[in-house]
């Protein structure tokens, strides 16, 4: 308890000790409201500039929706079509929104790593410097340093200054502009704003940074993060206190974000396009090839439609069948005719009628023949064999059985060769149809080796529609909700700000002149003791 009390009365003088001074403590806070004053006034006031974009996916132009049957289904089965775009990834688009290449391209378009400031002043104009400094691109890509121009218009001449931290000090003169500075690190030209052409020059320090330490700056400075988890919203943010500088620097970053999107998916595009033509002329060069080989297989094997030959070749094999049973039947029908003829026993007797009909003409010596052998059987009937009419016929007789065996022959041959053709035509069909499954085989593989080839053909011309339609398109990827405004509210320069540092001077360095006032008279008596000694 005595040491908390001995602590309690320890701290209770210290704080008395310092009430003892307050005029220190009155007078250090009136001296702080001057900085306070100073810092509320000269210190610009600054905004916050927003945008807000949302990301679109890129949707597939495919599908079936082109009405291409088959090939669609095909399409789907491999992945290529009747799908949405990519899930797109708002990390991969915070990192491309904040790279350096982006904030570097909009930094040199606007020409926000160029500074521009009056003598002994910290703000920085945007578009109210009369004076525009600009460099080459090969300067652009190279420069390392910060380069310092200091302009004062004299006796109507330019003076111009340069240095840099590589660099002496170097002076120019120039008479008028446009003035184009070549330095060691490169390549500058100098020239008025063209709001500015006609008024007089005033003095002014320029600062041209490296592009890249601009962008690595600014993706400091700026708040680039998505809306929300669950949407596609990414939200942009900076602070200012030139208003138009702010607006123009977001609405630039999502002008060059849809730009290099757009030029990357037309870049791809072209690639396709390229690739599908020369796909396609290839496609168009089997398929003709595949045409002439079947154009050609089927003329070699006289083939028309395989199932209509088949079914054609039956009936020919019907007909045929029905012609060989008649011309064999026939052929037995001439055997006997010359086994009846030949044989010594028919030598007088009539030739059956049956025979008669297959002659093959009225009139004929087989007519003639019987017509001879019914007179003579006739006149044998009425009178006897002895009888000279019955020799006369029997003598015609005779001689017209020579002309009936040879005509039997003749028409044996005949048959023979009726029946060798019709035989001929049975083994030819035969032998077609026996070398239907080898020709139909190859017929087939060359078939579907053409349906392949069409439905790649189909897949090509749908894919060529699509990309010829991506390049048609003039849709960003980044779609604007809200252009780049200004916050009704400043956020600079904050009162709060100069409050806490009035406080702070207020106790700190009242405290710390006491502290050390103690300490040092503490230090002067141990100094007088020991030199006592």
């Amino acid at each position: 308890m005595e040491v908390k009390d001995n602590e309690t009365i320890g701290l209770k003088s210290i704080i008395v000790g310092y009430l003892l001074h307050w005029k220190l403590f009155a007078g250090v806070f009136l001296f702080s409201l001057l900085p306070a004053v100073l810092y509320l006034i000269l210190y610009p006031r600054t905004y916050e500039i927003m945008a807000r974009i949302q990301i679109q996916e890129d949707k597939d132009l495919g599908g079936g929706s082109f009405g291409l049957g088959e090939a669609a289904g095909l399409m789907k089965s491999f992945g290529l079509g009747a799908t949405s775009g990519g899930v797109i990834n708002i990390e991969d688009e915070l990192m491309t929104l904040t790279s350096n290449k982006l904030l570097r391209d909009m930094a040199l378009e606007l020409g926000v790593n160029v500074d521009y400031s009056k003598p002994f002043s910290f703000y920085r104009m945007y578009d109210q410097s009369p004076l525009v400094l600009t460099a080459d691109s090969a300067t652009n890509q190279q420069l390392a340093e910060d380069v310092e121009f200091s302009v004062r218009p004299r006796d109507g001449k330019i003076q111009v200054s340069v240095k840099s931290v590589n660099m002496e000090k170097q002076r120019l003169e120039f008479s008028s502009l446009p003035a184009k500075i070549g330095l060691p690190v490169g390549t500058f030209l100098l020239d008025r704003a063209s709001a500015y052409a006609n008024t007089s020059l005033p003095k002014l320090d320029i600062t041209y940074h490296p592009a890249g330490w601009v962008a690595e700056k600014l993706a400091e400075d700026f708040v680039i993060e998505e809306s929300s988890k669950t949407s596609n919203v990414i939200e942009l943010s900076c602070t200012d206190y030139e208003k138009k500088r702010g607006t123009e620097m977001l609405d630039t970053l999502i002008a060059l974000y849809n730009r290099q999107a757009k030029d990357y998916k037309f870049a791809e595009a072209r690639k396709s396009l390229t690739f599908l033509d020369g796909r396609i002329n290839g496609i168009i060069v089997e398929l003709a090839g595949i045409e002439d080989q079947i154009e050609r297989y089927k003329s070699q094997h006289q083939l028309m439609d395989i199932e209509h030959d088949v079914l054609y070749y039956v009936e020919q094999m019907k007909e045929l069948q029905t012609k060989l049973i008649e011309l064999s039947a026939q052929t037995n029908l001439i055997e006997m005719m010359d086994a009846f003829v030949k044989d010594p026993a028919n030598r007088y007797n009539l030739v059956p009628v049956l025979l008669n009909a297959q002659e093959g003409e009225k009139g004929g010596a087989l007519s003639k023949y019987n017509e001879v052998l019914l007179e003579r059987a006739r006149v044998i009937q009425n009178s006897s064999m002895n009888n000279p009419l019955v020799a006369t016929l029997t003598k015609q007789a005779d001689e017209l059985r020579g002309s009936v065996i040879e005509t039997i022959g003749n028409a044996r041959e005949s048959l023979d060769i009726s029946l060798n053709e019709v035989k001929e035509k049975e083994r030819q069909i035969y032998e077609k149809m026996n070398s239907f499954p080898v020709a139909e085989r190859r017929y087939v593989e060359l078939k579907r080796q053409q349906e392949i080839s069409q439905g790649v053909y189909l897949i090509l011309l749908q894919k060529r529609e699509e990309v010829a339609l991506t390049l048609g398109q003039a849709r960003d990827k980044a779609k604007v909700l809200d252009a780049a405004y200004v916050k009704s509210k400043p956020v600079g320069p904050r009162k709060l700000y100069a409050a806490i540092g009035m406080i702070v001077l207020t106790l700190v360095v009242p405290v710390g002149y006491l502290f050390v006032k103690k300490q040092t008279k503490a230090l002067q008596l141990e100094y007088n003791r020991q030199k006592r000694m």
